[in-house]
């Protein structure tokens, strides 16, 4: 079905779930508030094949994989915002927080980007990246101005992934692909049950 166009304009909602606590962290200009917009980027890598025949002209372009980041740019500090913005970090009895063990898993993230335009209900130009995690350090500047806490996280397949399928990063619109898997990326593990119908 034809959608309407729409100006490419204003800031976004960015609600980050965790994937195993199920906790959330809503960048709504309520809960949390930006100091600048969030930004998401996608790129599909190929696979590219040449031949003799061609000299260096690509013939043909495979997919062969996903790269994504989604930035955040937090306008408050405190435990949470550090622990999404520095993930390899763990919680302190009594307060606080401090490095986790070399060789932690960074936390996952299932982040959903809605357009403060439209009403919460309408879905049709959401994005919806399945598990992000943060792999970059932290910065925090001490001065006289208003400051930030920027937060990168990197986009990796969803829990329960199927190579073979699609719908293992990502997805734009209100329809989740893998809603008939009973998996949305935050339930872990592969069920092997009956594969999705195409979108």
């Amino acid at each position: 079905m034809e959608q309407d166009k729409e100006y490419v304009f204003g800031a976004a909602t960015i609600t980050l779930e965790d994937n195993e606590s199920g906790d959330i962290i809503r960048f709504d200009g309520k809960e949390y508030l930006q100091a600048e917009g969030g930004s998401l980027n996608l790129t599909p890598s190929y696979t590219e094949f040449t031949f003799i025949d061609f000299g260096e002209t690509v013939v043909e372009r495979r997919l062969s994989g996903w790269e994504g980041e989604i930035t955040i740019s937090a306008g408050q500090e405190d435990a949470k915002i550090l622990d999404v913005a520095l993930a390899s970090t763990v919680e302190v009895e009594g307060g606080g927080v401090t490095d986790a063990p070399i060789g932690s898993k960074p936390k996952g993230y299932k982040v959903t980007i809605h357009p403060r335009s439209l009403p919460e209900s309408e879905k049709s130009r959401d994005w919806v990246i399945y598990n992000a995690s943060s792999t970059e350090g932290f910065e925090r500047e001490f001065s006289g101005e208003q400051g930030n806490v920027p937060i990168t996280l990197a986009m990796a397949p969803r829990e329960g992934f199927d190579a073979a399928k699609e719908g293992n990063f990502f997805y734009r619109g209100g329809v989740d692909p893998n809603a008939d898997d009973g998996n949305d990326g935050g339930d872990g593990g592969n069920d092997g049950g009956e594969e999705t119908p195409n979108q």
